[in-house]
């Protein structure tokens, strides 16, 4: 597989079980626990998926940070553009309601937080592999 196969392979590995993990704590229990959810298990599912990036790929040391900055910087694009189309406008479709504009709005700030840990987890990410490449 490419290097942009495992990039948007491994975004949408994180984002199906971001999107499973929100939709099942949301409807079977409440927004906060969606929410603690997001900021406490998805920063460690993130972090493991770019790990296992860098990995697999088996980029060096030295470009390790500029790479796992670019995976997160996609990843964060990415989200971006499908949390656009899938809540402003399939959801609202599919229920029968008009295009949710405000959906990010709505969400802030704990959307943009939870895209600004994609960045923190990355980095960690990066730290545990060059601990790990240094063994």
């Amino acid at each position: 597989m490419t290097r942009v196969g495992w990039m948007v392979g491994t975004f949408f590995v994180m984002y199906l079980v971001a999107t499973i993990m929100g939709f099942a704590t949301y409807l079977l229990l409440t927004q906060l626990v969606m929410w603690i959810s997001v900021f406490t298990i998805m920063p460690v599912v993130s972090a493991l998926l770019i790990y296992t990036y860098l990995r697999k790929l088996k980029i060096s040391q030295e470009a390790s940070l500029r790479e796992s900055l670019l995976v997160a910087a996609a990843w964060i694009l990415l989200s971006f553009g499908l949390d656009s189309v899938v809540y402003i406008a399939i959801i609202p479709f599919f229920s029968h309601v008009p295009p949710n504009w405000t959906f990010f709005r709505d969400q802030s700030p704990w959307i943009w937080m939870s895209y600004a840990i994609l960045l923190l987890s990355a980095l960690v990410a990066r730290n545990v592999y060059r601990r790990n490449a240094n063994a």
